[in-house]
């Protein structure tokens, strides 16, 4: 009796085991069958050409601007601010008197002096003519040339000192931030404020020393900021320092920028580019197409496949110098064939794809309602 127990629950389980692992498997394959003939999704996609175009190449570098006259305002004596006679930004011109020191002491010494000088002229006078009839002598008359100059060198020296307690603009010039006050004591080299010519602007960048042959004085040179995107000024190379960095390999090169309008500013930072001598016949891509990747850069190829579709195939690319938007392809894609701009976040190596009119991933432009 139990042995026919046992034979029944043998084969119930067999029996239920059996059906769930044909459940499984039919299932499984019905899954497998479905993703098998599931359609192709279709990526819309942007699609440039390959060019083919002359390229002059351009050697890139960064730096900074800097005035060509460029200079901290500051008093060479100490002393009590008297008179400040300029506003903060405001346009001098040379010679223009900005700061006057207190100068009550040193003009009381200038007097004293000058009456010493008036005394000492007029006893050289004395015993000059007193000389002619042998009255005094020589020496009596040397003494009191001696005691002239000693007299008309104190005199210049204070008039010195006081021309001193003026500060006045090196050169035409706009004016910075004021940063003393009336009444304020001011020490030797304190700084009163910023002066800056910003008729011409200067840039120092760094080259290598593999295109020191392609830059020479008087080359034309292009040059972008940030603060104004979009926008490049022309200038032309000023000077090569004639010593290269021997731990680095880099040449320092001096550039000018005319700044009628006056936007550029020193310090800020300027992307350069110096284009080469001569050009040659390459193929350009925009950058916007090439996917860059630790395995090597590539870019999406559109082929025509069957019933009309369009696939894209993946080309490994080698890519050179990029300019513009524009970059170089060395080997990978040929001129005339068409490369995905947009959408290669979706797209593997025969994915079907549509040529959209429009970037898919811009956002629709906005409704205005009247």
């Amino acid at each position: 009796m139990k042995a026919k127990r046992m034979i029944i629950m043998l084969v119930a389980s067999a029996v239920i085991f059996g059906g769930v692992f044909g459940f499984v498997s039919f299932k499984n394959a019905m899954i497998k069958q479905y993703f098998a003939t599931m359609p192709k999704p279709v990526v819309a996609v942007t699609v440039a050409p390959a060019r083919q175009e002359t390229w002059r190449g351009a050697i890139p570098a960064v730096g900074s601007l800097q005035a060509v006259n460029g200079v901290d305002i500051a008093a060479s004596v100490s002393g009590l601010v008297k008179d400040i006679a300029f506003q903060s930004g405001q346009e001098v011109k040379r010679g223009h008197v900005l700061v006057r020191l207190d100068t009550d002491v040193e003009m009381g010494d200038l007097r004293s002096a000058e009456a010493e000088l008036a005394l000492a002229r007029t006893s050289n006078d004395r015993n000059t003519a007193l000389l002619r009839s042998n009255t005094v002598s020589v020496a009596a008359l040397e003494k009191t040339q001696a005691e002239l100059k000693v007299r008309q060198a104190k005199v210049g020296g204070l008039q010195a000192q006081i021309a001193k307690k003026s500060v006045t603009a090196p050169f035409d010039g706009t004016l910075g931030v004021r940063k003393i006050d009336l009444g304020q004591y001011v020490q030797p080299g304190q700084v009163m404020v910023n002066l800056q010519d910003l008729s011409l602007m200067l840039c120092d960048f760094t080259v290598s020393q593999k295109d020191l042959a392609a830059v020479v004085p008087g080359q034309p040179v292009r040059m972008s900021t940030d603060a104004y995107p979009g926008r490049s000024f022309d200038g032309t190379v000023a000077a090569l320092e004639p010593l290269v960095d021997a731990r680095t390999g880099m040449v320092t090169v001096q550039a000018k920028f005319p700044n009628d309008e006056r936007i550029l500013r020193p310090g800020m930072f300027a992307k350069i580019e110096i284009d080469k001598a001569g050009a040659e016949q390459v193929v350009t891509v925009p950058v916007s197409a090439v996917s860059y990747n630790l395995h090597g850069d590539a870019v999406f190829v559109v082929r025509d496949g069957a019933d009309g579709a369009k696939t894209v195939e993946r080309a490994v690319v080698q890519l050179g110098e990029r300019k513009d938007g524009m970059v170089v392809v060395l080997q990978g894609v040929k001129p005339g064939e068409l490369v995905v701009t947009s959408g290669q976040v979706k797209l593997e190596n025969g994915s079907l794809v549509q040529v959209a009119a429009e970037d898919p991933l811009k956002p629709p432009a906005k409704t205005v309602m009247q």
